[in-house]
């Protein structure tokens, strides 16, 4: 059996919601060991509707990859178990609105008093420094406060309101920044032996990843946004085929040569493109457009995203033996390693599934202990 690129590795996860958990759920998918540190009753994604025979769809997509275990850090004994395990791990990640770790007593200060090689992981919407960081943020306050919503706004109707980006974009790179911050902080250990703290802002992450800002502080505020995400044709963009829609981007040069010569016309204009499609089904301008060599898809519904032969080819979709669901498909590790093979097909734990199993091993409870810790309400 392969061994796996961050095996060896012990996360101490306490996140919920999205940001963190999709970080985590990285981590585990290489290999590392990632202890899902929940309260007794359960983190907030585990209720997020709907629910499909008790459990959260939501939950079982991010929770895949890790051991669950409940402790409730508010209680003495169980902030002690806590520290205790910090001794034993390499990574601790939260994103609790900041402070909130401080307030526990399970800050900075502490976590890297405790075990001086710990990497101590937040994401939050603004960061642990700034005049805003104690605002409370989910994924579309970051589209908004970072400019991503605003260029999301309808190029046709540009008094309109502005437009927010499905699927939690702005907690999905956050929490991929982060991914990146804490190997990279692995590697410092690696080489010193010292631990850090790694903070990162939905915000930042979002302004970091966002090239319009070149595009605007150079070109000048006169550079609309129906350019900003441009050095394409005019012509570029959404399209109505016959029976479907076709998205594609036509860079400037010879590709745009060789799509005249294709089409059979002397001046690419939007309305000459917009009737060759809207004459043919999708996949025949598909075909042809790729054929040319113009970065081209068909604008597929999830069903269809299913059985694509691409995403089948790359395992994009997994199976998961889920204890309750039974078998479902979900989303695959797009990470391809030729030696250390990703996997996420490890289901979401039920709520303490792995208590006696992480306790005894880390703090050599034995399991009457661990049964008294759950009726005392510590675990």
């Amino acid at each position: 059996m392969s061994s796996k690129a961050l095996e060896g590795i012990r996360v101490l996860d306490l996140t919920h919601a999205h940001a963190g958990p999709i970080c985590t759920m990285f981590m585990g998918s290489m290999g590392a060991e990632v202890i899902k540190i929940e309260p007794p009753w359960g983190e907030m994604t585990r209720m997020f509707p709907p629910l499909v025979q008790g459990v959260s769809p939501y939950f079982a997509f991010l929770g895949r990859a890790k051991k669950g275990v409940t402790l409730d850090l508010k209680n003495s004994r169980g902030k002690e178990m806590f520290l205790e395990m910090v001794k034993k791990a390499d990574v601790v990640m939260e994103n609790f609105s900041p402070g909130t770790m401080d307030r526990l007593g399970l800050g900075w200060e502490t976590l890297k008093e405790t075990n001086p090689s710990i990497i101590f992981a937040s994401v939050s919407g603004f960061g642990q420094t700034g005049p805003w960081k104690d605002r409370r943020s989910f994924d579309t306050i970051a589209q908004a406060t970072s400019g991503y919503m605003w260029l999301m706004q309808d190029e046709v109707d540009p008094e309109g309101p502005p437009i927010y980006a499905a699927d939690a974009i702005a907690d999905t790179i956050p929490g991929l920044t982060c991914l990146a911050g804490i190997l990279a902080a692995l590697n410092h250990k690696r080489n010193t032996g010292q631990g850090q703290r790694v903070d990162v802002a939905q915000m930042d992450a979002m302004i970091a990843t966002m090239q319009s800002f070149s595009f605007w502080k150079l070109a000048g505020t006169t550079f609309t946004k129906a350019r900003l995400s441009s050095g394409m044709v005019r012509v570029s963009g959404l399209h109505k085929a016959r029976d479907g829609y076709v998205m594609f981007s036509l860079p400037a040069g010879r590709i745009t040569e060789w799509l005249k010569e294709r089409m059979g016309v002397e001046e690419l204009t939007f309305d000459v493109v917009a009737e060759w499609i809207g004459d043919r089904p999708v996949d025949e301008v598909v075909e042809i457009l790729a054929e040319t060599g113009v970065p081209v898809g068909k604008v597929h519904n999830l069903d269809e995203v299913f059985e694509n032969e691409q995403a089948k080819a790359r395992e994009m979709f997994v199976n998961v033996d889920h204890p309750t669901l039974g078998e479902i498909t979900l989303p695959g590790f797009p990470i391809k390693f030729s030696e250390t093979p990703g996997d996420n097909t490890a289901p979401a734990p039920l709520l303490g599934q792995h208590n006696a199993e992480v306790f005894g091993e880390l703090l050599g409870l034995t399991e009457e202990e661990v049964k008294s810790l759950r009726r005392e309400g510590v675990i």
